[in-house]
Formats: structure tokens, C-alpha cells, sequence
């Protein structure tokens, strides 16, 4: 009789402990890693990892699968990539607690704020939970690929809470703060990874509104980060002014309040550095802050994204002419007789004159006078540091044309499939070694994929198979901007499972969870993106050809082997604190 259930023979290990990696072979029984080591007996299947990498399931901190999560078990674009656990429920915006009558409010907020199609939500969703305890229990009635966890959202929390005056962002009462605390407890207790809220005007619902808790004051969030620092886990997360579009200036009073909340709660508080385009370099304060709340005894956690964000233009999805009254006439159409329209010259010429009548969302981007400055054609993969000289703005001065022009014409390009690659944050003044001091800042933490949202224009879900190409695989040894990648493996997912608690997994060593990724570094390789229509109404997103992955396993479950899914459902509801 087998001694093992699965033995990986003779790879590399990079076990996410940052320490040097090493050949070994990885025994597992029972969902576990048993041995590490070699000439470990046998097994009833064995995986032959010679010339791969061996290393813990990726930890995704930010995501928003909220509501997709409850009718898609696999959750194929985070898998694809080797994540293994994923968090959901940030950036203020989540589906619990929820009353009956209030769906579509929080339906119309998701769209706004993650461009997640209303119409997929409200025909895939089954809304059999109201309470945040009943939503998780909901998720876990069904057997998955592999591990969700959430935190509990400001927006969500407030409108229930509160109802319209809450949707509104009017002053919480006392009254109204002590529910809201007692929620939260509820929550924590549940286990709730923590608590989410927004504070930047780029994020509104369908309507318009803003997120509830955008204008939050100082003591409501206060009170709600003493409500998770009594739970004995967790931590409260901030979307600060500033990701995109916004005149980041206004961080510096956001980074103030956020370090008098750690002060006065001594709960963790975790927020998003970004370098931005038009304040490039005040990411420098923001980490200043971070090391003098450190030295005082608390924890100011640094969100990093580990590449330049971009929104992808293409007439298929998401591009600047959107809300022109010229395009709205055809925006449903189907895409062919679209496409046809925009090739008409009559209507470029329109289009090239309306104004955006939007002032919110990425509207707030197509009005920056810089936005072609930072806007390249996209490539096959997607290059995330082109030379200058592919921006839409040099271009333009090159041929003397109006640079609104020039990428309509070549958005017209591949049948109106082409794209281009907006950065908005994280590649100012083309400046990688930015992005690469943030990531290397020993209070930070690696996260920011949005997988699931902004599924129209961003698709950054495959931002740790990226870490892993360029960082240490693209920048050798000796390069100024390598990172090693036992450091790259560490932070994707020993680091990530300690922040919130998650004992268990992120690392290769025995007693914990077999969430294991086999990879061919070589090999790795993200496609371009391409427009599917595979989402609940028929809806389009965006999804991605990844190669190199060779095997992910969950629990000591093989889920995926080079880019199949196997059918296995070893994944569950991951809850924090006590109730873990």
C-alpha cells in the first residue's frame, strides 16, 4: 500500500519562506504536506517536477469575485494563474449584509465601481443570505476549486444599516454607529477577514453616487476599527483619494487620519500606494509615514501593485468615447454593426467632436489633458514599460495629428479588436525602479489583481504570474531591479497568509495545506487579452491564454494541470479568527 496519496518528485522548491531554495521531492497525505526531502517512498501518484518550481498556491489579497463567486465554483482567471486563496470584499463594495428589497442598490454599486455587468449580476446571483454570517454560509454550502475569503464592506454595511441615508453618505448618528459596530463584531466573528472601505470619488455606483462611507468621518471609522481590534483579527482596509484621475493631494490628510486611527485603535489599517502621474514622486511620503507609525508601535501596510495599472482601450470594451452621445446611439448594437458605424467617416467626425458629457469614473481620466501622454499601443503580450516613443501623444506630434485621432484610427485596427494600454498609476515618467523600491519596502505587502472587476478594460489577475517574469526571471542577477524570486515567492504567499492569519497555507513544509503551484519559469507567458462573451446574460469580459503552469494543487488535490481544470472542488469558504 502506497505510503503517500501524491509524491512531486524533483523540483525546485522555493517554499515561501524566503530562505534559498532547493531539490527536493514533496510528499502529501490527506490534504497535507507529510514529508519534504528526499527518497520518501511511495505514493499512489506522482508528479515528476524536474525542471520546474514547486512552491505554495499564491495568496490574492484583493479581488472582488463577490458576486461571482456564488454561481462560479472555479473562478478560472485567478486559478490559471496559481492562486489558491483568494480575498474578496475590498475596496468597500460586497453583496452581505443585504436587505431584501435593496439587490439592484447594491447590484448598481458593483457595476459603478467594478465594471462587473449589472445584467450578469442580477441573472447569476441567487441572493439566499441577508446577514454577512448567512452570505459566507451560503458560499460554503457549495463545494468550490478553491479557498474565498472576504472582508465586510463599508458600502454594503452602511446601506443596510442606515438605507437611503446611509446611499447618501449622510452623517452616521450615534445610534447608527453602534449597530454598524455590532455588525461588524457579528462579522469578525463569522470570520470576516476584516473591514473595507472607499474614500476616492473615482469609485461611484451606476447612478453616479459616490460609495456609501466615501465621506465617512474620522470617528465612524474609529469606531468600526475598534469593533474589528476587539474580534483579535483582522485589519481595516482604506481606498485612499488618488488611484486614478484624482489630484492626489489630498492623500496627505488621508494618510494623517489613517495614522491617528492605527493610534487610537491599534488596529491594523492597510491602504493602496500607487505612484501617480501627476505627483510622482509622494508615494516617498506615504512610505515615510508608514515607517513612523512602525516605530511607534502599529502597522500602516502598504498595498503594492507589482506593475503599472492600465486600463485597455478597445472599441470591443472600454475606450474614451463611450459616453458620447454619437456612440450611445449604437452602444448596443452588436459588435460587427458597431464596428462598421465607427469605420463610417461621418461618425469619427462626430465622435472626434463631442465633449464627454460623464464626470465620473474613468471619465475623470479621458478629461486629464495628459491622457495620451500615458497611453500606448498595446502589443502581444502586453508591454507594461513601453518606450516613449510608442505613446499615443508622441505619435500624434510625429505625424502633427490630434492625438484623439490617432487612436481612433488604430483602435480601428485587428477588425476593432486592437487595444491600447492607458497606465494610470505606477509608470509615471517611465520609472520602473518606483514600482520595484514600493514592492521591495519591507512594510509592504503584494496585492491590488482586482481579479473579477473592471472585467471590460483590466485584467490584472495575472499580476503574480507577471512578479514572477519580471522581476525575477526578466531581471537577472546583477540587474538593479531583480528581485529574487524565493523574496517574489515569499511575498505571494507566506506573507500574504500571515497578514490576515491564515496559519495553515504558504508554505512548503509539513503539517500545513497542500496548495501547491508546479511551474516552468521559463515557460511562463501571459497573451494579450482577448473579449469573451462567458459571463451570466451573455455578457463580455476580459480573459487571458496563460502557459506555464503545469500543475496547481488544493488541499493535495490537482485542480488544473497546463491550463485544463480537472474538476476537483477541494476549496471552501476560508473564515478568520476563531471561527477558522
Amino acid at each position: 500500500m502506497a505510503q503517500f496519496d501524491t509524491l512531486i518528485r524533483g523540483g525546485r522548491v522555493v517554499d515561501g519562506s524566503g530562505a534559498p531554495s532547493f531539490v527536493a521531492d514533496v510528499a502529501i497525505k490527506d490534504g497535507k504536506i507529510a514529508a519534504v526531502g528526499k527518497a520518501l517512498g511511495r505514493a499512489t501518484r506522482t508528479l515528476d517536477a524536474d525542471g520546474l518550481v514547486v512552491a505554495p498556491g499564491w495568496v490574492d489579497i484583493h479581488t472582488h469575485y463577490d458576486g461571482q463567486v456564488s454561481w462560479d465554483v472555479d473562478l478560472a482567471q485567478s486559478l490559471s494563474h496559481g492562486v489558491t486563496t483568494a480575498v474578496m470584499g475590498n475596496c468597500g463594495v460586497g453583496f452581505a449584509p443585504v436587505a431584501p428589497d435593496n439587490h439592484d442598490f447594491l447590484i448598481g454599486l458593483m457595476e459603478g465601481v467594478e465594471d462587473i455587468p449589472g445584467a450578469s449580476l442580477r441573472a447569476g446571483m441567487k441572493w439566499n443570505w441577508e446577514t454577512f454570517p448567512q452570505y459566507l454560509d451560503a458560499l460554503d454550502a457549495v463545494p468550490r476549486t478553491f479557498d474565498v475569503a472576504a472582508f465586510l464592506a463599508h458600502g454594503a454595511l452602511r446601506a443596510y444599516v442606515m438605507g437611503e441615508r446611509g446611499a447618501a453618505n449622510e452623517v452616521a448618528t450615534g445610534d447608527d454607529l453602534t449597530r454598524m459596530a455590532e455588525m461588524v463584531k457579528t462579522a469578525m466573528d463569522a470570520g470576516a477577514v476584516g473591514f473595507s472601505t472607499s474614500r476616492t470619488s473615482v469609485h461611484s455606483a451606476s447612478d453616479g453616487r459616490p460609495v456609501p462611507g466615501t465621506f465617512a468621518c474620522e470617528d465612524e471609522l474609529v469606531a468600526l476599527a475598534r469593533a474589528v481590534k476587539a474580534s483579535g483579527h483582522g485589519l481595516l482596509e482604506v481606498v485612499n483619494p488618488g488611484i486614478a484621475g484624482e489630484d492626489p493631494r489630498g492623500l496627505d490628510s488621508d494618510m494623517d487620519m489613517m495614522e491617528r486611527i492605527v493610534a487610537r485603535t491599534d488596529c491594523p489599517v492597510m491602504f493602496l500606494l500607487l505612484q501617480h502621474n501627476t505627483e510622482s514622486a509622494q508615494w516617498r511620503n506615504q512610505l515615510a509615514k508608514c515607517e513612523a507609525v512602525a516605530r511607534a508601535g502599529g502597522r500602516l501596510i502598504p498595498q503594492v501593485a507589482g506593475r503599472p495599472i492600465s486600463i485597455l482601450f478597445s472599441f470591443e470594451s472600454e475606450h474614451p468615447w463611450r459616453f458620447m452621445p454619437s456612440y450611445q446611439a449604437i452602444a448596443k448594437l452588436p459588435f460587427e454593426q458597431r464596428y462598421a458605424a465607427l469605420q463610417d467617416s461621418a461618425m469619427r467626425a462626430r465622435l472626434l467632436a463631442e465633449q464627454d458629457p460623464n464626470d465620473t469614473g474613468f471619465s475623470l481620466i479621458y478629461k486629464n489633458p495628459t491622457m495620451w501622454e500615458n497611453t500606448y499601443v498595446g502589443g502581444d503580450p502586453i508591454d507594461y514599460t513601453p518606450p516613449r516613443e510608442r505613446s499615443i501623444a508622441e505619435i500624434a506630434r510625429q505625424r502633427r495629428e490630434n492625438p484623439w485621432a490617432v487612436a481612433y484610427d488604430i483602435l480601428l485596427g485587428k477588425g476593432g479588436r486592437a487595444i491600447l494600454t492607458h497606465f494610470g498609476v505606477n509608470y509615471s515618467d517611465q520609472n520602473p525602479q518606483a514600482v520595484h523600491t514600493m514592492l521591495s519596502h519591507p512594510t509592504s505587502v503584494w496585492g491590488l489583481s482586482d481579479a473579477g472587476a473592471h472585467v471590460s478594460c483590466i485584467i490584472d489577475a495575472g499580476v503574480h504570474t507577471y512578479m514572477l517574469t519580471r522581476w525575477a526571471r526578466d531581471a537577472q542577477p546583477g540587474d538593479p531591479l531583480h528581485i529574487p524570486i524565493e523574496r517574489v515567492v515569499h511575498k505571494l504567499t507566506k506573507a500574504n497568509a500571515d497578514l490576515f492569519g491564515f496559519a495553515d497555507r504558504g508554505l512548503i513544509a509539513p503539517g500545513l495545506r497542500a496548495d501547491i503551484n508546479l511551474f516552468d519559469l521559463n515557460a511562463l507567458h501571459a497573451a494579450a487579452p482577448r473579449t469573451t462573451y462567458d459571463l451570466p446574460a451573455d455578457m463580455p469580459r476580459l480573459s487571458q491564454r496563460v502557459e506555464g503552469y503545469v500543475a496547481t494543487l488544493v488541499r493535495g488535490e490537482v485542480v488544473q494541470e497546463r491550463g485544463v481544470l480537472t474538476g476537483a472542488r477541494p476549496g471552501r469558504v476560508l473564515r478568520s479568527g476563531a471561527a477558522a
